[in-house]
């Protein structure tokens, strides 16, 4: 798949959950909302918190350190502050997940 790189298996990240990958050096938080997954740049650009293991409730992460939030689907901070993160392209293909490049806003 031209430009998306392999990294998880559908059954490694269940519903709700989110798992660390690394994409061209760079650490993503891959969640899986309700069957539909979603990537976003790991790192919480406030304090650097990582926000896969942050609470996601519906489509929306809290940071586990300072309680920022950020929409998986798109990296936009939902908190007014200004604040966002890099959202990345993901496709499923089978059981396997692939994620490809940045999207633009």
């Amino acid at each position: 798949m031209n430009g998306f790189q392999f990294v998880a298996r559908v059954d490694e990240i269940p519903p709700g959950r989110a798992k660390v990958v690394i994409v061209n050096g760079k650490p993503i938080a891959l969640f899986n909302v309700d069957g539909a997954f979603y990537a976003i740049y790991n790192v919480c650009p406030h304090e650097g918190g990582p926000l896969a293991e942050g609470r996601l409730k519906g489509c929306v992460v809290s940071c586990p350190w300072h309680d920022l939030a950020f929409d998986v689907r798109n990296g936009q901070g939902t908190d007014g502050g200004g604040y966002c993160v890099g959202s990345y392209e993901v496709r499923v293909e089978g059981q396997d997940v692939f994620v490809g490049g940045r999207r633009k806003l």
